[in-house]
């Protein structure tokens, strides 16, 4: 290839390279920033999980949690009490409908009772054969025996009853406080997360501009590296072009060196061997030629 057409290539390669710089510092700013970008969208979520953190402590979130928890075990442990109780209760309940009873309590008692009066009331009023009389006594007795074993039987339920029903409200209305203690720790909650769920939704959108910056980052920085490698790949282009038309850096130095020395031995030739006077020119020679 002549000089001449190694001149048209060498700037034709040079208009190339001055646009791919030019290109090159624009997606190295561009580069730089979409990393600085992510990078305070990075800080931002930071802070904004610093807020959450301060939101929790200032509203003792973690004791809430803890007592929440305490009342639900509670509320577990009355569940279970409640459901023993009822079940005794209604056990109790289907005994007594089931139990055979030789009177009723409003009725056969007061009727029995009567009887009874009536009964001692022939005893005392009336003559009876002793045959009778033993057949009252007996008659008497008996009703008084039903009586009391009635009696004593209703009372021993009457107290059961009331035993069992006692503990059942009680564990009830534990169980019922407990329920609204818990209805109003989560209602503490739902406040506390609502102000939290405002940065987690602000999180998430800053999550996505960072993911789309740091795309963008490595995207731009895969142009970037191959626009260098292709810079790299012109400038040793143009160097060699530039030997070819003998005017790369190194041949040029080549060329200075051979030129300062040729001057210096001028100089010299000019001081020790004519006996001349050195000019200004003949001085930097040997100045350069140090």
């Amino acid at each position: 290839m002549d000089k001449g057409a190694i001149q048209t290539e060498l700037k034709k390669v040079r208009d190339e390279i001055k646009a791919l710089k030019e290109d090159f510092s624009k997606r190295k700013k561009e580069k730089e920033d979409h990393f600085d970008k992510g990078e305070s969208y990075s800080t931002e979520i930071n802070s904004l999980y610093d807020e959450i953190k301060k939101i929790e402590v200032e509203n003792n979130l973690e004791v809430i949690n803890k007592d929440l928890d305490e009342k639900k075990a509670l509320l577990v442990e009355f569940k279970a009490t409640l459901e023993e109780l009822d079940n005794k209760f209604n056990e109790l309940k289907k005994t007594q409908k089931t139990q055979e009873k030789p009177v009723s309590k409003k009725i056969s008692v007061d009727k029995a009772t009567k009887e009874v009066k009536a009964l001692e009331l022939s005893l005392q009023t009336q003559v009876l054969s002793l045959d009778k009389e033993s057949e009252v006594i007996k008659k008497i007795q008996e009703l008084k025996n039903t009586v009391d074993s009635v009696m004593g039987v209703e009372s021993e339920d009457d107290d059961a009853f009331k035993v069992i029903k006692r503990d059942l409200n009680s564990v009830r209305r534990k169980f019922n406080n407990t329920e609204k203690k818990i209805r109003s720790l989560y209602k503490q909650i739902r406040i506390i997360s609502k102000e939290k769920k405002q940065r987690y939704k602000r999180i998430d959108e800053l999550r996505d501009m960072k993911k789309k910056s740091f795309e963008e980052f490595r995207n731009i920085k895969k142009f970037y590296t191959e626009t260098g490698k292709n810079l790299k790949d012109l400038f040793r282009k143009e160097v060699e072009m530039l030997e070819e038309l003998g005017e790369s850096p190194k041949q040029r130095k080549k060329t200075k060196d051979v030129e300062i020395k040729q001057l210096r031995k001028e100089a010299e030739d000019k001081l020790f061997k004519k006996g001349g006077v050195l000019t200004t020119e003949d001085l930097l020679a040997f100045q350069k030629g140090k």
